[in-house]
């Protein structure tokens, strides 16, 4: 294995478990402790993770809170950044949908809007395509009550219950969607950032099948920076956040993007 490759896969264990021993990364990787605290100390000069007595530990760069954990923050932003958001979407549309607990909370909107019918709605979610799959399926001899059409891709399930990986990026550049909303981990002046590779590329093949790229996130994430960037703010062509962003920063994104929507 070439040091460039047992590097990721460092990282990757620490993305996984958020800390790691050196004896284990031996095991691993199959090297010597003394090869694994080699490669920690240039992983954390690189602040790719934090290199403690023993091992090491995420930055909050690298760290990936469970999906769980993550929906309970911030719930009333994200409902009105959802609300908001539902208001770009008509009947008869094709959607795209990354991963992300505010994506969820729009396809939970989306599938109590009685006026909206007919969609179809491509997602590596595991929540949103659940959150349309069960509006679909009804109690026996009803009607579904909002009839939508969900395509899952497939991939590698990760902690915030995106499927990403090879086979979701290819799914991806075989699709065109009308919009795509797309979450993240992280916004800044860079553009957006999730802390996980894998997740990023597929973000990228989302981004590349839309038509339209709609980005959503709450105010907490404006100064957060993942470990990979996955769309500058050429990219995007709508964000939709909430009243709690700084005025610099929405300043910032109108003179980068074609319009700001600030949920209230």
């Amino acid at each position: 294995m070439l040091a460039e490759q047992r590097r990721k896969r460092i990282v990757q264990e620490v993305e996984k478990h958020g800390a790691v021993h050196v004896q284990d990364l031996a095991e691993i990787l199959n090297v010597s402790p003394m090869t694994v605290r080699r490669d920690l100390a240039d992983l954390d000069d690189q602040g790719l993770l934090n290199r403690i007595h023993g091992g090491a530990e995420a930055t909050t760069s690298v760290l990936e809170p469970a999906y769980a954990d993550k929906m309970s923050r911030n719930a009333d932003a994200k409902r009105s950044i959802a609300s908001s958001a539902a208001e770009m979407v008509s009947s008869d549309q094709s959607l795209g949908f990354s991963a992300g607990t505010t994506c969820t909370r729009l396809a939970q909107e989306l599938t109590g809007r009685r006026g909206i019918t007919n969609l179809t709605i491509v997602t590596n979610s595991l929540p949103v395509a659940e959150e349309f799959f069960t509006a679909e399926h009804v109690s026996p001899g009803q009607a579904p009550a909002n009839p939508h059409h969900v395509l899952l891709t497939g991939g590698q399930r990760t902690p915030s219950d995106a499927l990403v990986g090879p086979v979701a990026d290819l799914t991806m550049t075989r699709l065109h969607v009308d919009i795509l909303f797309v979450g993240a981990h992280g916004a800044g002046p860079s553009g957006l950032t999730t802390p996980n590779l894998a997740e990023a590329r597929t973000n990228r093949a989302l981004i590349e099948s839309a038509r339209t790229v709609v980005a959503i996130f709450d105010h907490t994430k404006w100064g957060t920076t993942g470990l990979a960037g996955f769309a500058e703010w050429s990219e995007v062509d709508v964000v939709v956040t909430d009243s709690g962003i700084p005025a610099e920063a929405r300043e910032f994104l109108e003179d980068k993007v074609q319009k700001v929507v600030i949920a209230s």
